[in-house]
């Protein structure tokens, strides 16, 4: 039986370690044969593991077998038994490492491989024990002062956003459409307003002769075609540069037009109109209460069951794109608008700056509140009026498709009633729900128990 030696080397040494190392001296074993055994070699410790390994002559030493115990932190060398090793080759066991130099350290120091106490004792113990915490006088000192709790915020004193934008000569829409907003806008073409009347003429139902009037209306574009057909036209805008140039119009085409300026949130007429309408997007301008208020001067200005056509942009398809940012040129200069979408008061924002060739500018911003279906829908009908048709576009006239739908073109019914003036309150809503053009009614449709027609 082969005798064996133990080689202590650290484990990333095995690698390099060899059965033959030099210094081997002969030996005789019981029966006088001469044996190689190779000496024992101290290696210090890379990382408090050691490991023992045993080599035998008639084993292969490139292919070692391993068997591995972890250190038991503090336990004597363990002996090996040759007994235990049946299967002759290499065998590592872990011990304690060796204590080769003498340390500087006191021989009650605790072993580096055991933990700091202190790591297992929570904040409190550690603060009262008597051989690390500080002295009762210098202790106040020696605290770290633990930082107080920020006071609560208080309440911004920077101006909020107004609800409507406006500078030093008063709100946007007083002063915006002027000369300088003309020459940045492309005037629609007379076959474009010639569709928009076709429609117009559809949605209202109101005989030729009747008396219109158009709200917000602009240079007149679908003021002046109406009129042509045979319609008393009246239009009211706030912008006087927007009336002149709409009478002017008017009287180039031969036509006798009644155009005002005035606010559409305080109609004065002596007498009511049979029709209103409200195109291109024109209503929205104001803050929430002065729109409603503007519902209630068109439900004055109307005659009992006089029909009112609104034409403003879904919100739902323009939340869609938004932000946004568009520029073109001009006569003269490029005009650049940045939107953006307002979602708490649900309006749109837009910043418009218009850059000359010459090298002037100028930023002005405006904004606009923007109805979903059910909000207009609601803010009509609890202002006397009840809506019966509403449109997506003008080629689709009765047919909405939601989001896809860039505009809402709203046909609404004046009921009768003095609801118009201040204080009273709205009507109630129609028992019969209105239905959209060329759905049946609910008494109109057959019983259950009826055959229907193939």
């Amino acid at each position: 039986m082969s005798q064996r030696r133990a080689l202590r080397v650290p484990i990333s040494d095995i690698p390099l370690a060899s059965a033959a190392d030099d210094g081997v001296e002969d030996d005789a074993d019981e029966n006088g044969a001469a044996t190689d055994v190779s000496n024992v070699v101290e290696f210090d410790p890379p990382s408090g593991v050691t490991a023992a390994v045993e080599f035998v002559q008639d084993r292969d030493p490139t292919e070692p077998t391993f068997m591995t115990e972890p250190d038991p932190l503090g336990g004597d060398d363990i002996e090996i038994d040759s007994d235990d090793l049946s299967d002759p080759g290499i065998d590592v066991h872990f011990s304690d490492p060796p204590a080769q130099r003498p340390s500087s350290k006191p021989a009650d120091a605790p072993r580096y491989s055991e933990p700091p106490e202190e790591l297992f004792l929570d904040d409190a113990d550690v603060l009262s024990r008597s051989d690390i915490a500080p002295p009762a006088e210098k202790a106040a000192e020696m605290m770290i002062p633990i930082p107080k709790p920020p006071p609560p915020p208080t309440e911004s004193t920077e101006a909020k956003t107004p609800e409507v934008e406006g500078d030093e000569d008063g709100p946007w829409y007083e002063h915006f459409f002027g000369e300088a907003y003309l020459r940045t806008v492309r005037a629609t073409t007379p076959k474009e307003v010639a569709l928009e009347c076709d429609f117009i003429e559809r949605a209202l139902r109101v005989p030729v002769g009747a008396r219109v009037l158009d709200a917000g209306c602009g240079l007149g574009a679908q003021t002046v075609e109406l009129a042509a057909r045979g319609y008393h036209m009246v239009g009211l805008d706030i912008s006087a540069t927007m009336v002149s140039r709409a009478y002017d119009e008017a009287e180039d085409r031969g036509l006798q037009i009644d155009f005002i300026r005035g606010d559409m949130r305080d109609i004065s007429f002596a007498e009511p109109f049979e029709a209103l309408l409200c195109w291109g997007t024109t209503f929205g301008y104001f803050s929430e209460q002065e729109n409603e208020q503007t519902i209630r001067q068109f439900h004055r200005a109307l005659k009992p069951n006089g029909m009112l056509l609104l034409d403003v942009v879904n919100r739902d398809f323009m939340i869609g794109s938004q932000p946004n940012q568009v520029w073109f040129e001009v006569d003269g200069a490029v005009c650049m608008e940045e939107t953006d979408f307002d979602y708490e008061a649900s309006r749109l924002r837009v910043k418009r700056r218009v850059a000359s060739h010459s090298g002037q500018q100028n930023d002005r911003h405006y904004s606009i509140r923007l109805y979903a279906l059910h909000e207009i829908r609601a803010l009509l009908e609890r202002n006397g009026f009840r809506v019966d048709e509403i449109s997506g576009r003008e080629a689709t006239m009765g047919i909405f498709f939601g989001v896809h739908s860039p505009k809402m073109i709203i046909r609404a019914e004046r009921l009768a009633g003095p609801f118009a003036e201040e204080g009273n309150t709205p009507p109630p809503v129609p028992s019969t729900p209105s239905v959209p053009k060329g759905a049946l009614r609910p008494s109109e449709l057959p019983p259950d128990n009826e055959p229907q027609d193939e």
